[in-house]
């Protein structure tokens, strides 16, 4: 179809701001050269319908490297293209959403970069031992592979589990459908769930309409929220608390009107933990951006909002704040479901559920007690993409995390699916991020403490050590991936520098030393260089490393 320029010139201004940026470029390049024509602007065309891949297979603006042979380095070439191009979390116009980027987490590797990537990896299964939010192996199980996760986050370890999880085969619409009618039991419930915990705020001594403040410890009261050292509903925003209540209330005493339980699915986790998973993402959604920058009125904001509490008070029931909580949890829920059912609709039957631990990859296989990893010898590949030195603290953001959104799950244990169990065997279950509870007095258990390596905080902490440690800690987990690896396995390694390490020399030389012999490697970076001659960085300068296991 043609529309005339003008109305071409038009459109871009209305339309430029609601666009992705590079469809805006895209647009805004269409009206100039047809105006410069005089003709007319042509929508559709084959500029406009090429996919991600094609753009991918052109070199790029950014400063390219590679080494290896040329047809391995194609296949690396256009994966870094894809995500420098389309970043993370989101994926490319053309590629599976799925359940992608539900949950916040920090970096990440573009989904459809992990898929071209498996294009140079052999074999049906597939390890990536800082697994993350998952990415690789939600990719991994679209190709039908055997997947294992390792990471030593807990907050990793539980969004990568949900992120994987699938109803039981055949049971997925009476799974969404339970898991729907529950969230909507939830917010049916709400009024009742409001009256109660405005109740149990004043029975506690807790902060009602007045601001979240508490009585500071003392010697004669170390523990005034007297919850021995964890966080009470303080933690929790207080429009949020009815529909958590309501949650648990519709989870453990589910009316006539609801169906029974469905059968927990594939993967480490059940539908009624899932729905404690959207209500976390619901409310770090809500706290997105949140006191930031004030609006004008904000004073009268407050007051308003004061006088709506006061009215449902006396009313006893919810406040506007706490119905679009409510309204936003089973938002999430239907998205949840909605993508979940995609990704089950892109799974190959058979394909069996990942196996995730939490726990450290170079102390595996201490770290997996109980788990279900592979012996050794038997991955026929790997992928990830390990912490870029001195760049990150996961195990710090894992904590804001879980004190923040994460503080709306239940955390004590109960036998009824609602809440999950601390395991019993020994093992690092994904699962612990349900079961541990928000410290009031920042004393966190050690495994949200400990483990992480190369991060900034041990950059700050010895400068001039960090980057012989960086090389030892580097070392000790390809070794592990190295001893995972069958002959002929492959293990594919997505790095960037820092703290003046240059990361793909370092993986190299790791992998040297644990015997994996160099395939093939790329490199993209974007580089300015001043009028006086100096060079400096526009983006931080990434890395995709491909190893190989030499057969016997």
């Amino acid at each position: 179809a043609a529309i005339p320029a003008a109305g071409a010139a038009a459109a871009a201004r209305c339309g430029a701001s609601i666009l992705a940026p590079r469809r805006a470029r895209r647009l805004v390049q269409l009206v100039r050269s047809a105006t410069a024509a005089g003709g007319d602007v042509e929508v559709g065309t084959a500029a406009e319908r090429e996919t991600y891949l094609e753009i991918a297979s052109r070199p790029s603006r950014f400063q390219e490297s590679q080494w290896g042979p040329e047809d391995v380095c194609v296949v690396l070439l256009e994966a870094m293209r894809v995500q420098w191009n389309h970043g993370y979390p989101s994926t490319p116009r053309g590629y599976p959403r799925t359940t992608h980027g539900f949950h916040e987490y920090p970096a990440g590797m573009q989904a459809a970069a992990a898929d071209r990537i498996l294009d140079v990896l052999p074999g049906n299964s597939l390890l990536d031992p800082f697994a993350g939010g998952g990415t690789s192996l939600v990719v991994g199980m679209s190709k039908g592979r055997e997947t294992f996760g390792v990471d030593v986050s807990p907050l990793a370890a539980f969004v990568a589990t949900h992120r994987t999880w699938r109803p039981a085969p055949g049971a997925e619409t009476e799974t969404f459908e339970w898991m729907r009618a529950t969230a909507q039991a939830a917010s049916d419930g709400l009024d009742a769930a409001a009256v109660a915990s405005r109740e149990e705020e004043s029975s506690a001594n807790l902060p009602g309409l007045e601001p979240e403040t508490s009585e500071p410890a003392s010697e004669e009261n170390p523990d005034p929220r007297g919850k021995s050292g964890a966080k009470g509903d303080g933690g929790v925003p207080r429009a949020w608390r009815a529909i958590r209540r309501s949650l648990r209330t519709a989870l453990e005493s589910p009316n006539a009107d609801t169906a029974a339980p469905p059968p927990p699915g594939l993967g480490g986790t059940t539908p009624a933990q899932a729905l404690w998973f959207c209500l976390s993402v619901a409310l770090q959604r809500s706290q997105k951006g949140r006191g930031k920058r004030r609006k004008r009125g904000y004073k009268n904001q407050r007051r308003k909002a004061r006088a709506e509490t006061e009215s449902a008070i006396e009313d006893k029931s919810a406040t506007e704040a706490e119905w679009d909580a409510a309204a936003l949890f089973r938002k999430c829920v239907d998205e949840y479901c909605d993508r979940v059912n995609e990704l089950c609709a892109l799974v190959p039957v058979g394909t069996p559920p990942p196996v995730i631990v939490n726990g450290d990859v170079r102390n595996l296989p201490e770290a997996s007690r109980g788990s279900e990893l592979p012996e050794d010898s038997s991955m026929a590949a790997a992928l990830t993409s390990p912490p870029y030195p001195g760049v990150y603290d996961y195990l710090s953001f894992a904590r804001k995390v879980r004190a923040g959104s994460g503080a709306a799950l239940m955390t004590d244990p109960g036998d009824d699916g609602s809440r999950s169990p601390e395991p019993d065997d020994g093992s690092r279950s994904p699962l612990r991020y349900f079961a541990t509870a928000v410290p009031g007095d920042r004393s966190w258990p050690d495994e949200w403490n400990v483990g992480e390596f190369g991060s900034r905080r041990e950059l700050r902490r010895d400068p001039r050590a960090f980057k012989e440690a960086w090389q030892e800690d580097q070392t000790r987990w390809i070794r592990v991936v190295a001893r995972a690896l069958a002959p002929g396995g492959r293990v594919a390694i997505m790095i960037g520098d820092g703290a003046n390490v240059d990361t793909r020399a370092s993986t190299v030389d790791a992998g040297a030393a644990v015997g994996l012999t160099h395939v093939a490697s790329v490199s993209m970076a974007l580089t300015h260089e001043t009028a006086e001659g100096l060079v400096w960085n526009a983006a931080r300068r990434e890395h995709l490393v491909l190893l190989e296991k030499p057969r016997d």
